[in-house]
């Protein structure tokens, strides 16, 4: 991670929601992630000796070149950080190069509190190397540098390309291979660098040579406020995930941060997809890890509980992610393309290997019958910037995960979010004359916390909500036809035989909404065991 995220750490703990498994992610990720055995996992390279890499070594950037994998690593010995290189046959066991170190902190004033984190990219005979190197004089301190080898050994002079950033990801193929893309400036080399840092923010650069960025542009992550710290890692492009599936154009972007961890410190990995025509659109978002800390030496070592990442390659049939490990080891996880696509939604609990939510805290606006915001804001009293949609491990109905809610009413004559949870577009479930949707619900502590329900967008535009169904009792889904039919601070069980309403049509969302016109304050609750069956 990078030495001002490690700056904002608080409390050790490795308590979080569990990674994604090959029965819920969505595909067009990449994982599930297995760390490699030795027999027992273990790291690829750790400190050595007693020079420049005797305290830690972390954060490498991999290609397979030549038969070879190889590597560019950050390492310490008590001095500035400088960047060593290691090649391996089996991409287990490294072999130091006797002429580490081959990046040095000597472009000064920009690394005169040393180099790091190198990406690695390679481009006809040409080795790109970016690094982050540090000026403790300015603030923000980092400056990205770039330097090229036509060997890994002898590196050209490295020079400044972006001020005042650090964490450049070029958009590769799975082969480490930098691919021109079509953008709104002609054909260029595309690069996302940033972290959740406002005084650094995040942009997109553009270039014809890999050396010249331009066009600098700003995008928005969508993560919500309690995200933060998080970095950008590595960006992907026409890639696989499944086996014999369709080859994806957009961008995988993989982040790492602590991101899903909701106040219990750790630095895991997750991944977002931008559009690959709009790059600036993000278009889908793992709501939990797919490799957080677990093991002892991610555990244990300089930085707790963490792991960071900012190189990913496709060899062999699978993917090999090699990170840092507590900011002291590297180590190394790989995932095979998954045997099969997403199963169509039929139901989850939020545990491990459920279906978990394709977003977090975000309001749907669709299009159509989404719904949307109007005149709700963040539950007060914890800084909140609007509505909550998320999994949480505090209040469940089964198991140890559920879904929480939250916001606040303005009392306006229009009250309403419609958070988005599921996307259901890639593998529809059906819907028929018997289809039942039910879930238990838990409002909490006010009578407002009651007007809330699953709702379900299809592909015609039309709502659940809107369609006329009833639950068991008799009462509208509808979050409104909900307001005093739950019961506070117990769980609920809502069931309704959707089909009579929605036969035939075709679920594109599963939404939560909240709906109470004149309604004023805070609400909250949870929702868990959520299931969708014909």
């Amino acid at each position: 991670m990078g030495l001002l995220a490690a700056s904002l750490l608080g409390p050790a703990t490795s308590a979080h929601a569990s990674d994604y498994t090959s029965s819920n992610l969505p595909d067009w990720a990449i994982g599930p992630f297995t760390r490699q055995a030795q027999p027992t996992p273990a790291p690829v390279l750790s400190p050595t000796g007693t020079g420049w890499e005797s305290q830690h070594v972390l954060n490498p950037g991999v290609v397979y070149r030549g038969g070879a994998y190889q590597m560019l690593y950050r390492a310490d010995g008590g001095g500035p950080d400088q960047i060593g290189h290691a090649t391996s046959t089996d991409g287990l066991h490294f072999t130091r190069d006797a002429a580490n170190p081959v990046i040095q902190d000597n472009v000064l004033p920009y690394e005169s509190g040393g180099v790091t984190d190198p990406r690695l990219y390679e481009l006809n005979g040409t080795y790109y190397s970016f690094v982050a190197a540090y000026d403790w004089s300015n603030s923000p301190p980092q400056t990205i540098m770039e330097t090229t080898s036509t060997d890994l050994v002898h590196w050209t002079t490295a020079v400044p390309i972006v001020h005042t950033n650090y964490d450049p990801a070029v958009v590769t193929d799975g082969n480490d291979t930098p691919v021109l893309m079509n953008t709104q400036y002609g054909p260029r080399y595309v690069m996302y660098y940033g972290d959740a840092d406002p005084a650094k923010g995040r942009f997109i650069a553009y270039s014809t040579d890999m050396k010249t960025w331009t066009n600098n542009t700003p995008f928005d992550m969508h993560f919500p406020a309690n995200y933060t710290p998080w970095e950008i890692c590595v960006t992907v492009t026409d890639y696989q995930a499944v086996a014999g599936g369709p080859v994806n154009h957009n961008i995988v972007m993989f982040v790492a941060g602590t991101l899903m961890a909701h106040g219990r410190w750790y630095y895991g990995v997750s991944e977002v997809e931008f559009s690959g025509t709009d790059l600036t659109q993000q278009v889908g978002q793992l709501t939990e890890p797919v490799l957080s800390p677990a093991t002892p030496y991610e555990i244990n070592g300089r930085t707790q509980n963490t792991i960071f990442m900012n190189s990913i390659l496709f060899h062999n049939g699978q993917w090999s992610m090699y990170y840092g490990a507590a900011d002291t080891v590297i180590g190394l996880a790989t995932a095979p393309l998954r045997p099969s696509a997403q199963a169509p939604f039929s139901s989850t609990g939020f545990e491990n290997g459920d279906r978990y939510p394709d977003w977090a805290d975000q309001a749907d606006t669709g299009g159509g019958q989404s719904g949307g915001i109007s005149n709700v804001v963040g539950y007060p009293g914890f800084g909140l910037a609007g509505p909550e949609a998320g999994m949480r491990q505090e209040t469940t109905h089964s198991g140890s995960t559920a879904l929480m809610y939250s916001g606040a009413a303005s009392g306006a004559a229009t009250n309403y979010a419609y958070m988005q949870l599921f996307d259901t577009s890639a593998h529809p479930p059906t819907v028929d004359a018997n289809t039942t949707l039910s879930y238990w619900i838990y409002p909490q502590n006010s009578a407002n916390s009651e007007c809330v329900a699953l709702d379900i967008v299809f592909s015609d535009g039309s709502a659940l909500r809107n369609l006329g169904a009833t639950d068991q009792n008799g009462n509208r889904l509808h979050p409104a036809g909900q307001c005093g039919h739950l019961t506070l601070n117990q769980w609920n069980l809502v069931t309704a035989k959707i089909g009579a309403a929605a036969a035939g049509r075709t679920p594109v969302r599963i939404d939560l909404g909240y709906d109470q016109p004149g309604g004023n304050g805070g609400y909250r609750g949870y929702v868990d065991d959520i299931s969708l069956t014909g």
